[in-house]
């Protein structure tokens, strides 16, 4: 009698087998890192923070917003006015009591930009306000 497996027989192995696997674990590596650094929030690149020598480390923000230099008010890259903050800072104060705000200044905005953000944010009750600078290169 012959010998017959149930299993049908394979050819031969090819060194090749093995790297298929690999590749898999490659290619979800790569979709796992632009995943991940898509996740942080974009920095305003057109905004300068002045220099600080404060090392305390900042607390989460609810909104985040920047002022440039021109004294625009932007938030995620797209421009506010006031009505704009407002609508956005009841929807926020609907999910959260407290809420914290960041705000990113440019070098070369004026106090008087600055302070009338402040205001609009006061006025909207915001109570925690945290101003970003760059920390000093210290040689």
């Amino acid at each position: 009698m012959h010998d017959q497996s149930l299993m049908p027989r394979r050819g031969k192995a090819s060194p090749d087998d093995n790297l298929i696997p690999l590749i898999n674990i490659v290619f979800l590596l790569l979709i796992f890192f632009m995943v991940a650094g898509q996740i942080a929030p974009q920095q305003d690149t057109t905004v300068n923070p002045p220099e600080s020598a404060s090392e305390k480390p900042l607390e989460p923000a609810v909104l985040e917003l920047s002022l440039t230099a021109a004294g625009d008010l932007r938030s995620e890259g797209m421009d506010l006015d006031e009505v704009a903050l407002q609508s956005r800072i009841t929807q926020l104060t609907q999910d959260d009591a407290e809420l914290r705000v960041s705000l990113r200044a440019d070098l070369d905005a004026t106090a008087a930009d600055l302070d009338a953000v402040f205001t609009q944010l006061r006025d909207n009750g915001v109570s925690t306000i945290t101003l970003h600078s760059r920390l000093t290169e210290t040689e």
